[in-house]
Formats: C-alpha cells, sequence, structure tokens
C-alpha cells in the first residue's frame, strides 16, 4: 500500500476517533443536563409539597387530615428513585418516611426543606453554567417563598393554643418583621397585620388553624405560579 494512501487512512481514522469522541462528551453532557433539569423540576415539586405538608400537619380536622394523607401519597411517588446520589447530591429521600409518620414535626420538615433549598441553588448553577439563564434568582426566590410557607406552618401551630407562646410569637414576629420588608404591597400588609391582631398579639387566638391556613395558601400558590419552570437545557 502507497505511504499516502497509509497516512490518509491514518488521519481519517484519527479524525473520525476525535469526532466519535465529542459527539460522545456532547450525549454525555446532553443527557446529564437533562438529568439535573427533571431533578431540579422534581425539587421544586417536593419543596412544594413539604411546605404545605408542614403546613396541614398541625391541623386535626377531618378535612385536613385527609388532604395531609393525600400529599404524603404524593410525595412517596416524588421520593421514588431520587437520583440525588448519582448527581452527588444528597439522598434527602431518607428522611421521609419519619416526616411521614410524624407530620406534626416542625423542626424536622425545616430540616428536610432546607437541604432542598440547597439542592435547588446547586442545580440552579449548574444549570445556569450550561447556558439556561432563565434560571438565574430561582434559589433565592425558593427561599423567599420559603419565609411566607414558614410562617403559615407557624401560625397554624399558634392556633392550637390558648394563647401563642412566647417562642412562637418570637419567630412569627421575626418573619413578620422580613416579609413586611421584603413584600411592601398589598395582599401581604393586610395579611401580616390581621395575624398580628388576631393571633400573635391576641390575649386569646382569635383564628382558628384552619383560619391561619386559608388565609395564606392563596398567597403562597401565587407566589409558585410566578417563579420560572425549568425545562430541558441544551449542551454546548
Amino acid at each position: 500500500m502507497e505511504p499516502q494512501i497509509i497516512l490518509a487512512l491514518a488521519l481519517t481514522l484519527t479524525f473520525l476517533g476525535q469526532w466519535l469522541t465529542g459527539r460522545a462528551k456532547r450525549r454525555h453532557r446532553q443527557t446529564l443536563a437533562e438529568l439535573e433539569s427533571a431533578t431540579l423540576q422534581r425539587s421544586l415539586a417536593l419543596l412544594r409539597a413539604l411546605q404545605k405538608h408542614r403546613g396541614l400537619g398541625a391541623q386535626q380536622d377531618l378535612a385536613s387530615s385527609c388532604q395531609r394523607r393525600a400529599l404524603a401519597r404524593q410525595l412517596d411517588q416524588l421520593w421514588l428513585n431520587w437520583p440525588g446520589p448519582s448527581l452527588q447530591l444528597p439522598a434527602l429521600q431518607q428522611q421521609w418516611p419519619q416526616l411521614r409518620r410524624k407530620p406534626a414535626d416542625f423542626a424536622a420538615h425545616c430540616q428536610v426543606i432546607e437541604a432542598l433549598l440547597t439542592v435547588i441553588e446547586q442545580l440552579e448553577v449548574r444549570l445556569n453554567l450550561r447556558h439556561d439563564p432563565q434560571l438565574q434568582g430561582l434559589g433565592q426566590s425558593c427561599r423567599a417563598l420559603e419565609d411566607l410557607a414558614r410562617l403559615r406552618g407557624l401560625a397554624v401551630r399558634a392556633a392550637n393554643y390558648e394563647r401563642c407562646p412566647a417562642g412562637l410569637q418570637a419567630q412569627l414576629r421575626e418573619l413578620c418583621r422580613r416579609l413586611a420588608i421584603t413584600h411592601p404591597y398589598e395582599p401581604m400588609p393586610g395579611l401580616l397585620r390581621r395575624l398580628q391582631q388576631d393571633l400573635i398579639e391576641a390575649a386569646q387566638p382569635r383564628m382558628t388553624p384552619l383560619d391561619c391556613f386559608a388565609l395564606l395558601t392563596p398567597l403562597i400558590e401565587q407566589r409558585w405560579q410566578g417563579l420560572p419552570v425549568p425545562g430541558s437545557t441544551s449542551a454546548t
């Protein structure tokens, strides 16, 4: 075989190998980006459901109990095959069975929610690096929304007492102070005034747990509707 032909074949095989390697790398990046985007979507769904499950945890009426059980079944499915470890993310699903058994455990819910917020921030950074700028600020928005959801959960707990306990008062006052600064527009000021007058500072609560949940849930759901929805991210 002529040396020129041998050289041409060698160059062709080299270029072909480089092209195949590059294509494999691009496919890997694409697959990874799609998995991260899907995990981010699932993390947002988990956060939303866990916040609501926490808010319903201290309610004992039949309707709230039924709603909480339905949410628990939804969370069972969301936690199924959680891909966290494969993406170097924590195995958060291991903590869910305890929350399912103890829905009134506010602190345990907050721990899992805090870990989920960190996961959302990590995935936001990864996807932004892959040129998905629509997600910029998603983690920060979720943390701001968590202030409102935590206020709902604490208010529901406080409404179960004959008078708001001092510890809950302090937490509720601090959340109200922060939300008054970050959300100075209606309906937030009106909602905060009602909570302060009828629950936090009242000698005897004039709001039931159901009242507190119903007062804050529409605004929380409205905030959720305004969050950017991650989609498939193209690798470059």
